[in-house]
């Protein structure tokens, strides 16, 4: 029976990931995080703080898991903030596999956002691209990507990385541009609600991704990746934020008015980021399988509460 290590599992992703499993009924799931459990498709759950080298070992020991999809982490906060809670917890989680033995499989969690600003004749963009990441999470998640290849290059770890580029489904976040303009229209039009979203730039182009579509690439990754390499989880299609924005006016079926604000707008964010899903295709066998229009009206019907 395989057993499986999910951190960060009170996440969006993890919940979307454990449920997958579970449905396969591919083995015992346990989830790790700082918070205790509040439901979900695991069969144990953990609450530790992995920026603890001895509590990350402590949960590794534990469990003996034959495979760990690390995906603890944050998005926002101090360049020190990210750098202990996404760099600190993977070199944590790395080295308490490789104490634990080798036999065991390890997924960490990149990102588009390691990429910086990437020239359009550089798009869809490849995993061998070196660009300098344009803001603190980028470069967090580029340091992630290098321990993970080091760690796989040095010692033999069976570790693999994952770069998921604008994730989208049901229970996005409002960390995640759609999560946020979900919850603010939500907020709009709900009783009492003013009837005005506000919203920053809406020309950026994105490469949205299902969640589902995610879940069923990191399993393909866990099985079949190479040790050391990264993988990019995309479409490989861009869509306009003004794009989405429209598809969820639409799904409201409530006058809205919009606003723009500045103060919304994100340092470092770039024009377009589309990716390359080809290294993906060829090496896993994954081709992303829903929509972007069918994400976006899970997403917002998944938000009705």
């Amino acid at each position: 029976m395989t057993t499986t290590l999910i951190t960060g599992a009170g996440g969006f992703i993890a919940r979307h990931l454990a449920h997958a499993i579970r449905n396969e009924r591919e083995g015992r799931v346990v989830g790790v995080d700082v918070r205790a459990a509040t439901g979900g498709p695991f069969d144990a759950w953990i609450v530790a703080d992995l920026t603890d080298p001895a509590a990350a070992r402590t949960a590794v020991d534990e469990v003996r898991p034959d495979r760990i999809f690390h995906l603890a982490g944050l998005t926002h906060g101090s360049e020190e903030v990210l750098q202990r809670a996404n760099v600190d917890t993977t070199a944590n989680i790395l080295e308490a596999s490789r104490a634990a033995g080798e036999t065991t499989r390890v997924v960490v969690m990149g990102s588009a956002a390691e990429y910086g600003h990437v020239a359009v004749a550089d798009q869809p963009v490849r995993e061998s691209h070196q660009g300098e990441a344009a803001t603190p999470y980028g470069r967090a998640k580029q340091t992630v990507s290098r321990l993970a290849a080091a760690a796989a290059a040095a010692h033999g770890t069976r570790v693999c990385i994952a770069r998921p580029f604008n994730v989208i489904g049901p229970g996005v976040p409002d960390t995640l541009v759609a999560g946020a303009i979900i919850s603010r229209l939500r907020a709009a039009i709900a009783p009492g609600g003013t009837g005005v979203v506000t919203i920053g730039r809406t020309t950026a182009i994105r490469d949205f991704i299902a969640v589902e579509d995610v879940v069923a690439g990191l399993l393909r990754i866990a099985a079949a990746g190479r040790p050391g390499e990264a993988y990019n989880l995309c479409s490989g299609e861009g869509h306009a934020i003004s794009a989405l924005l429209k598809m969820l006016l639409d799904a409201a079926g409530t006058p809205v008015r919009v606003e723009g604000s500045e103060a919304l707008q994100r340092a470092g964010d770039v024009d377009q980021m589309i990716g390359s899903r080809a290294k993906a295709q060829r090496e896993l066998d994954w081709t992303p399988e829903r929509s972007f229009a069918s994400s976006v009206h899970a997403s917002w019907q998944a938000s009705a509460g």
